[in-house]
């Protein structure tokens, strides 16, 4: 790539999130090369959200239209990386494997994300997640986030795990407050990231819980940098889903590095 530092996780509106409000790619490439740092593109790619819903962006469009787009912005870009961040859903284990083999070598980068341990809502998502919790106790939903993020990891399938310990976003002592018996601690968060060692898994650094009730990266700096001593390969990531924010942590995805390059 053209610079020493690389942004690995932004979103365009080719994430279902953003689909109507998102920035296009072009929308990034000056402020990106202006800064010196190399992006990539991890757009949101849930395979069964893109089987329920007619209106997911890789529902109307495919991986090959999206592949298409982003091969002319590379063609006059070198420091574009294209990537995808693919859910994981234990009970399509085996599809998301095909997709795998289909489209991972088209790809520069891809990682594996955990945001539905329990199908159809999203612990990222506030109103989701109090739904959940009409039937659901909070132990019983971060148990159930652990076990799907462990057998992710056991799965192989991924190279790379996005955000390990976002189901802390807002379970936490500043938002939704988890019950004393409820295991929220970093050494529960370790042991996933342990995992990811063991099975030669790159974990993301990702910068984004500053926007949210936790007010802290996942993992938390701590937690990163005891897994960096003990050998884990790590990417940074700012998920960005707006240009401005992008632009806002830049400096501080660059200081992540140079902190890890320390170690």
């Amino acid at each position: 790539m053209k610079f020493k530092y690389t942004d690995f996780h932004l979103h365009s509106s080719w994430s279902d999130d953003i689909v109507d409000v998102g920035p296009s790619f072009e929308d990034y490439l000056s402020i990106a090369e202006e800064n010196e740092i190399n992006i990539c593109f991890l757009e949101h790619y849930e395979i069964y959200q893109v089987e329920s819903f007619e209106d997911h962006p890789f529902s109307v469009n495919s991986v090959e239209d999206y592949l298409e787009e982003l091969d002319k912005i590379k063609e006059n870009y070198d420091f574009v990386l294209s990537g995808l961040e693919v859910d994981y859903y234990h009970h399509k284990a085996d599809q998301i494997r095909e997709f795998m083999d289909d489209y991972e070598k088209q790809l520069d980068f891809v990682a594996g994300s955990m945001h539905e341990p329990i199908l159809d809502y999203p612990i990222t998502q506030r109103d989701k997640l109090y739904q959940l919790m009409e039937n659901w106790t909070i132990t019983q939903i971060v148990d159930e986030f652990f076990t799907h993020s462990e057998h992710m990891i056991k799965s192989q399938i991924f190279k790379n795990i996005c955000h390990i310990d976002t189901i802390f976003r807002y379970i936490n002592k500043l938002d939704i407050k988890p019950p004393p018996e409820c295991d929220c601690s970093d050494e529960r968060i370790l042991e996933l990231g342990k995992l990811c060692i063991k099975n030669k898994i790159g974990i993301e650094y990702n910068l984004s819980g500053v926007k949210f009730p936790i007010g802290r990266s996942f993992p938390s700096k701590d937690v990163i940098m005891q897994l960096k001593k003990e050998g884990a390969r790590i990417f940074v990531g700012s998920d960005s889903h707006f240009v401005p924010y992008f632009q806002e942590q830049i400096k501080n995805v660059k200081d992540a590095y140079k902190l890890l390059e320390s170690v």
